[in-house]
């Protein structure tokens, strides 16, 4: 275990034992953006199109253009990407709220992705992306890289728009906005 330096204390709160449910709660006093990741596949009767609802997205290098999440190891969603080698990433703004509980219902539960909200076709990947929102990124993949029970998802940027919208956020376990600027 190592050692605080001399005269230093541990901040109010601290702990060296974290379970599961004590490190959730910690890591949910870091705001994260919330986005949609859609990718589109092979399915028996022709293309299909898959999305799920991501906070664990971020930027890694502007040379080369890399962005990064990370998804469950045992996801669907994972392997399609790792199939087809594109996806796409939406942030999401506070009109698509409703959305974020489309994307975390399983796929078996929920009603086709194409029809749960209003997206478009990405030029560069064929993959699914929201008109509104504060931006989208097209993909292709980098590489995988198994972390504990996930794995890293790196992409290669191969095009984007941005939009001016609020942004919708996941903080403390629930989503709200940002406060505009003043």
């Amino acid at each position: 275990m190592p050692v605080a330096p001399a005269g230093s204390t541990a901040p109010p709160g601290a702990t060296d034992v974290l379970d599961k449910s004590r490190l959730r709660h910690i890591l949910g006093q870091f705001v994260t953006g919330v986005c949609a990741v859609s990718t589109r596949f092979d399915g028996p009767s022709g293309p299909c199109h898959d999305a799920i609802a991501v906070n664990s997205f971020t930027s890694v290098s502007l040379d080369p253009p890399l962005v990064s999440m990370c998804l469950r190891g045992d996801s669907t969603f994972l392997e399609r990407v790792r199939t087809t080698g594109q996806w796409a990433v939406s942030f999401m703004g506070n009109r698509s709220r409703s959305l974020v509980g489309v994307l975390t219902t399983p796929a078996a539960e929920r009603p086709p992705v194409e029809e749960a909200a209003e997206w478009v076709v990405g030029p560069r990947t064929g993959c699914l992306v929201l008109p509104d929102g504060p931006g989208t990124l097209e993909c292709d993949l980098h590489l995988t890289q198994r972390l504990g029970d996930h794995v890293l998802v790196v992409g290669r940027v191969l095009g984007a728009a941005s939009r001016d919208d609020d942004p919708l956020v996941f903080h403390r376990g629930s989503f709200t906005g940002v406060a505009p600027p003043k």
